[in-house]
C-alpha cells in the first residue's frame, strides 16, 4: 500500500494548464497574480486525500449531526472508517465490487464511503427518497452490488427491492438491533480491528463513485468518477479560492459548514470531500427547515453555506430570516439551478453579501464554476468563471463552432474532473462527448470579461411562433411579482401554432384567493416583450422537484399536454 503522507499539492503559477485549449480566454486575464494557472499533484485516492488531513487534526470535529446532537472527531472517522473497510474486506469485498449506501445524510455516510473506497471498491450513493423501483434499477443496473448499508428508516424499501434482486448483505444504520435477515452496523464492525486494508489504488482508472442522474429525462444513468476525477476536482477548487501566493494554515481546522443538501448526490458529496480536507466541521440536517438553519447558522458561527434556490426562497421568506445574526458567513453559494436575481437582492439587504452562484454537473464531480472572491464583482445572475484547470466554450449545437461573446448556444467543457463516462453505457457515453470535449446540455452564454451565464437546458426552449424563448427568463421576471412564491415555466401544445407559454405559479399563501391567473397575465404583459408573457397560468400549491431541488420540468411538461 502506497504512502502519501508526503502528498501535497503544487501550484504552478508560470505554466498554462494543459487543458486550457486557448490562453486567450477572457476569464484567465482577470486572474490576479496569486492564483495559479495550474496545480500540479501525483493522483491520489479519495480517502488517503482525506485521512491525511485528519490524521493532522485527529481532535477537531469532522461531522456534528444535528438530529441526534452528537459529534464526532476525525480521530473517530478513521477509526471507524477503518473499522468498516476491514470488516467489508474479510466479508470478500475486493477491488472491481461495487457497495451500495442508501440513507439520508448522516456521519455513517461518511464513514462508510472512506471505508468502500479503502477496499477498493466503488461507492455507489442510492437517495433515501426513491422508490424501491428505481433503487432495483440501479443495483441491477451496477450489477456487482450485494453489499448495502441501508438506514433502518429505507428498510422496508430495500426489503422490497429483495424481492427482486439477491443481495447477500443488507448492513442496518442507526438501529439497535438488526432486523430480519440483515446485520446492524455495530454488531458488523464488532470485534474488527481498526485497519486499512492492503490495496494498491489506480487513481487515475479506478472508479471511485459510481454516482447515478437523477433521471429526469429516462431512467438514471451511472456516471463513472475516478479517485483522480473527485480530487481534482476539490484540489481546483480550493486552490482557485487563494488570498496569496503563501499557503494559509488557517483556512484548515476553522471553518463551519452547514449543508442540508443530500450528500448522495454529486453536489453534497464534493461538498463532503471539501469540507473533509479542511478539517472543517460538517454540520448536516437530514431536512430542510428554514428556521432550524437560521438559527444553526448563527449559534455555530457557521462560515460556509450551500444551498439550492428553493432553500434560499424560503430562507428569505422565513420570519426568522431579518431575526438572526448571520454575519459569520464569508461564503455562499447557490447551485443545481438559477437562482432568481430578486431572491438574491433580498438577501443581500439582510445578510450584508450577495449568493454566489455557481455550476456543475454529476459527470463533472461537480464543480466547473464558481465566483471566488478575486473576481471584479459578484454577478447574481451569472455562474462565474471555470475553476483552475477546466476549460470552457460556448458553441453552436448543430455545427460545433465556438460562439463570440453574447451569443446563446451549448456550453462544452473540459478538465481532470470530468468523468470517465456512463456504466456500462458506451453509446451515451459517446454522444456526450465531442473528442475531449464534454456536451453538458445546458444553454449559456459567456460575456466580454469571461462570465458564463445559465440561460437553460437546450429540450426547455420553447419555441412560440418562430421565436425561441428561455423559461428561465420568465421565470426571473415572474418572481418579481409581490405574489408569486414559485414558479416554473414550460412549453404546452397549441393547435393553431404549435406550442404556446405556460406559468405554474404558486401564491404566497397571504395572496391566494386575492390573485388571479388573468391578473398574472395581464401584469406579465406589461413586463415582458410580447413573445415572451405566458398565455396560459395555472395556479399549484406546490412545484414538483427533482430529489436535488430542481423543478422537475418534464413532469409540467406532462401535465400540460395531458391539460391541453
Amino acid at each position: 500500500m502506497k504512502d502519501y503522507s508526503e502528498w501535497e499539492a503544487i501550484p504552478d503559477y508560470e505554466n498554462e494548464s494543459p487543458y486550457i485549449e486557448n490562453p486567450n480566454r477572457p476569464w484567465l486575464k482577470l486572474k490576479p497574480d496569486y492564483i495559479p494557472k495550474t496545480v500540479k499533484f501525483e493522483p491520489i485516492p479519495v480517502h488517503e486525500y482525506i485521512k491525511k488531513v485528519a490524521s493532522e487534526y485527529p481532535n477537531n470535529v469532522c461531522v456534528y449531526y444535528k438530529p441526534a446532537d452528537k459529534k464526532y472527531t476525525y480521530r473517530e472517522m478513521n477509526y471507524i472508517s477503518d473499522k468498516i473497510a476491514n470488516a467489508l474486506y474479510e466479508d470478500g469485498i475486493k477491488k472491481g465490487d461495487a457497495v451500495g449506501i442508501m440513507t439520508a445524510n448522516c456521519p455513517e455516510f461518511l464513514f462508510c464511503c472512506v471505508g468502500i473506497m479503502e477496499t477498493g471498491a466503488t461507492v455507489v450513493p442510492i437517495n433515501s427518497l426513491l422508490k424501491e423501483t428505481d433503487v432495483a434499477h440501479i443495483i441491477r443496473d451496477a450489477g456487482n452490488i450485494n453489499t448495502v448499508f441501508v438506514h433502518k428508516s429505507n428498510f422496508r424499501t430495500m426489503k422490497k427491492v429483495r424481492d427482486e434482486i439477491a443481495i447477500k448483505n443488507v448492513i442496518l444504520l442507526q438501529a439497535e438491533a438488526a432486523k430480519p435477515d440483515t446485520i446492524a452496523l455495530e454488531d458488523f464492525i464488532n470485534g474488527i480491528a481498526p485497519k486499512q486494508p492492503d490495496i494498491e489504488i489506480d487513481p487515475m482508472n479506478d472508479i471511485a463513485a459510481l454516482l447515478y442522474t437523477g433521471g429526469t429525462t429516462g431512467l438514471p444513468k451511472g456516471v463513472m468518477l475516478t479517485h483522480h476525477n473527485l480530487v481534482s476536482d476539490a484540489v481546483c477548487t480550493l486552490q482557485n479560492m487563494r488570498e496569496s501566493r503563501e499557503d494559509d494554515p488557517s483556512i484548515y481546522g476553522t471553518g463551519v459548514s452547514l449543508t442540508v443538501l443530500p450528500i448522495c448526490h454529486s453536489f453534497g458529496f464534493q461538498i463532503l470531500i471539501i469540507s473533509s480536507v479542511l478539517a472543517s466541521m460538517l454540520v448536516i440536517f437530514q431536512s430542510f427547515n428554514a428556521s432550524e438553519v437560521l438559527e444553526a447558522i448563527e449559534y455555530y458561527k457557521c462560515t460556509t453555506f450551500t444551498g439550492v434556490p428553493v432553500m434560499f426562497q424560503m430562507l428569505v421568506n422565513s420570519p426568522d430570516f431579518s431575526e438572526r445574526d448571520l454575519s459569520s458567513l464569508e461564503t455562499v453559494t447557490s447551485g443545481s439551478a438559477a437562482l432568481a436575481p430578486e431572491l438574491n437582492r433580498k438577501w443581500e439587504e439582510v445578510v450584508g453579501m450577495k449568493v454566489g452562484q455557481g455550476f456543475g454537473l454529476t459527470e463533472t464531480s461537480p464543480v466547473t464554476h464558481h465566483q471566488p472572491k478575486w473576481l471584479p464583482e459578484v454577478i447574481p445572475e451569472s455562474i462565474g468563471v471555470p475553476i483552475i484547470d477546466t476549460d470552457a466554450k460556448i458553441v453552436n449545437p448543430d455545427t460545433l463552432e465556438e460562439l463570440p461573446p453574447g451569443e446563446v448556444g451549448e456550453l462544452f467543457i473540459k478538465g481532470p474532473q470530468v468523468m470517465k463516462g456512463y456504466w456500462k453505457n458506451p453509446k451515451a457515453t459517446a454522444a456526450t462527448f465531442a473528442g475531449d470535449w464534454l456536451k453538458t446540455g445546458d444553454l449559456a452564454r459567456i460575456d466580454e470579461r469571461g462570465y458564463f451565464y445559465i440561460e437553460g437546458r437546450t429540450k426547455d426552449i420553447i419555441k412560440y411562433k418562430g421565436y425561441k424563448v428561455m423559461p428561465k427568463e420568465i421565470e426571473e421576471k415572474l418572481h418579481e411579482h409581490p405574489a408569486i412564491l414559485e414558479v416554473g415555466v414550460v412549453s404546452a401544445p397549441d393547435p393553431n401554432i404549435g406550442e404556446t407559454i405556460k406559468a405554474y405559479v404558486a401564491l404566497k399563501p397571504e395572496y391566494q384567493g386575492k390573485v388571479t391567473e388573468r391578473d398574472i397575465i395581464e401584469w406579465s404583459k406589461e413586463k415582458m416583450a410580447a413573445y415572451k408573457y405566458p398565455r396560459l397560468v395555472e395556479f399549484v400549491t406546490v412545484l414538483p422537484r427533482t430529489t436535488v431541488g430542481k423543478i422537475f420540468r418534464r413532469k409540467l411538461r406532462e401535465r400540460a399536454e395531458k391539460e391541453s
